[in-house]
C-alpha cells in the first residue's frame, strides 16, 4: 500500500519493481546464460507512424489519441519515428549498435484494415516482409510481436473489442496468416505484450 493506506496503482508498482531489481543489481552477481538474447524492442503505434497510410485501418489507439484532452498537447502519435518510411536507416542504427536481437510488434489493422481475414492490407504484409528481410540482411533476429495494444477499431466499435468472444477468433485468424507469411522467416514470436494492461486499464 502506498501513503495513507491507499493500494499503489499498477505504475506505482513497476516503478518499485524496477528499482528492486536494480538494487538486486548492484548488491548481487547477477551471471546470464552464455545463451542469452539481449536486445531492443518497440511497439508499432510507438515508432510507426503512416496511421492512415496504404490502406491501414485505425485501431483504437488511433481513435483515443484523437480525441481531444485525452493525449497530453493532443498530440496523437499519427508520425512518431516514422519508422513506416524510414525503417532502413532504422536498421542501419541497430546494426551500428551491434544489436542481434529486436523485438517488434506487427501492427493488426494495418495487415487486417477490418480486422478480419476476409480484407488483407498486401501493402501491409509487404512492409513488414521488406523490414523482416532488411533486419535478417543485417544480422539481426526479428522477434515479433502479433497483438502490443492496437486492437482494429472495427473489432471495437462492432463487438466491444476483447470483451465478446468474437475478437479471440478474429486474432487467432490474424496469428495464423502471420505464421504462414512470415514464419519462415520469423523463428520467434510474442502472442500479447503484457496483457494484464488492456484487460484492466
Amino acid at each position: 500500500r502506498g501513503q495513507g493506506g491507499q493500494y499503489a496503482s499498477f505504475e506505482q508498482m513497476r516503478s518499485r519493481f524496477l528499482l528492486f531489481l536494480l538494487i538486486a543489481a548492484c548488491v548481487a552477481e547477477i551471471t546470464f546464460p552464455a545463451d542469452f538474447a539481449w536486445g531492443t524492442a518497440t511497439a508499432s503505434y510507438q515508432i510507426e507512424g503512416a496511421w492512415n497510410e496504404d490502406g491501414k485501418g485505425l485501431s483504437i489507439w488511433d481513435a483515443f489519441s484523437h480525441t481531444p484532452g485525452k493525449i497530453v498537447h493532443d498530440e496523437p502519435g499519427d508520425m512518431t519515428a516514422d519508422h513506416y518510411h524510414r525503417f532502413r536507416e532504422d536498421v542501419a542504427l541497430m546494426k551500428s549498435l551491434g544489436l542481434k536481437h529486436y523485438r517488434l510488434s506487427f501492427s493488426w489493422p494495418r495487415i487486417l484494415p477490418s480486422g478480419r481475414i476476409e480484407h488483407i492490407n498486401h501493402k501491409g504484409l509487404a512492409f513488414y516482409d521488406a523490414l523482416i528481410d532488411e533486419l535478417l540482411r543485417a544480422g539481426i533476429q526479428p522477434w515479433v510481436t502479433l497483438y502490443h495494444w492496437d486492437l482494429p477499431l472495427a473489432l471495437q466499435t462492432e463487438f466491444g473489442g476483447w470483451s465478446h468472444p468474437a475478437t479471440a477468433h478474429f486474432f487467432a485468424d490474424y496469428a495464423q496468416l502471420c505464421f504462414e507469411h512470415f514464419g519462415d522467416r520469423v523463428k520467434r514470436w510474442i502472442t500479447l505484450n503484457e496483457p494484464y494492461c488492456p484487460s484492466f486499464f
